[in-house]
């Protein structure tokens, strides 16, 4: 079981089984059956999850998500607004469990790759549930990047999680469950194996001296790299400026006849731009509102 690996099971089982059972005879195929058994074998050490992204949020998650769609996986990145509640139950609240939302992600809805956090951060749970995968490890070029990075969308989510202050600010946005799920969720985030309190990761880092977000950055990815020492040829450290060549070179994959996509939605402009939209639905709504009632009544 030593070549369960991921070329090796991904693109040779598929192809190569059907031609096997097809021509598998005791006459001349006996070796075809005994690699049949290993492939089967294979098939079932290795799993649904073929590639953990274990970099944190802002390290250019986005890009790699759409690279491996091209590549023919198929990545589930950040949270699916539908599993939000699910989440929330594993995460939160524990009524039910992180085994029972990986089950949801790869047996029930077959992605092969998962990426971002949460997924980050329970990065343990997932070598143990996937452990023929492959993992990549997200980085941008300083710590210091990184962190402006964070900053950047976390003051851009913020505004959806104020509570609702008709004279002061009146959002909506937490009357809205996956919003509301949402907001609890991150909470989680940085509180496993960085060991810290609940929120400081997301809402409570500009309470901390400069360069704290930095350092955590560097913790996770420490962590990461530790944990990986064993298994070094499973682990990619990448960058997305990178491109194509190192990450098919690991993966075992040919390299696409096109550009490496750097996809562009969570650029600090981008990410400014969903402020400003979220500002605009939070204030505007109310007036639209009593506009239509009147045009009604009317």
């Amino acid at each position: 079981l030593r070549k369960c690996d991921k070329p090796f099971v991904t693109n040779y089982y598929p192809r190569t089984v059907p031609t096997m059972l097809a021509r598998a005879t005791l006459k001349n195929d006996i070796i075809n059956l005994l690699l049949l058994l290993l492939l089967i074998s294979c098939h079932e050490v290795f799993g649904k999850i073929e590639v953990i992204v274990a970099g944190l949020g802002r390290t250019g998650t986005m890009s790699l998500h759409t690279a491996l769609d091209k590549l023919g996986y198929e990545g589930y990145h950040y949270i699916d607004f539908a599993h939000a509640q699910h989440w929330y139950d594993a995460l939160v609240t524990g009524e039910t469990s992180i085994d029972s939302i990986l089950d949801r992600i790869s047996e029930e809805e077959k992605y092969t790759a998962i990426l971002d956090n949460p997924a980050a951060d329970f990065f343990d749970e997932l070598r143990r549930r996937f452990p023929q995968a492959y993992v990549i490890l997200t980085v941008r070029d300083t710590p210091k990047i990184f962190a402006e990075s964070w900053k950047e969308l976390s003051k851009a989510i913020e505004v959806t999680e104020r509570d609702f202050n008709f004279w002061s600010f009146p959002s909506f946005f937490q009357w809205i469950p996956s919003f509301w799920y949402l907001k609890r969720i991150r909470c989680v985030m940085g509180t496993t194996h960085l060991g810290l309190p609940p929120c400081h990761l997301v809402k409570e880092w500009d309470k901390y001296p400069e360069g704290w977000l930095e350092e955590q950055y560097e913790r996770h990815n420490q962590y990461i790299m530790d944990a990986m020492k064993e298994s070094p040829d499973k682990l990619l450290v990448f960058n997305v400026k990178e491109g194509w060549e190192p990450l098919c070179r690991f993966l075992g994959k040919p390299v696409p006849d096109e550009s490496f996509p750097y996809v562009q939605v969570n650029t600090a402009r981008g990410l400014m731009e969903l402020k400003q939209t979220f500002l605009i639905a939070i204030w505007a709504w109310i007036p639209i509102t009593i506009l239509f009632i009147v045009a009604v009544m009317w």
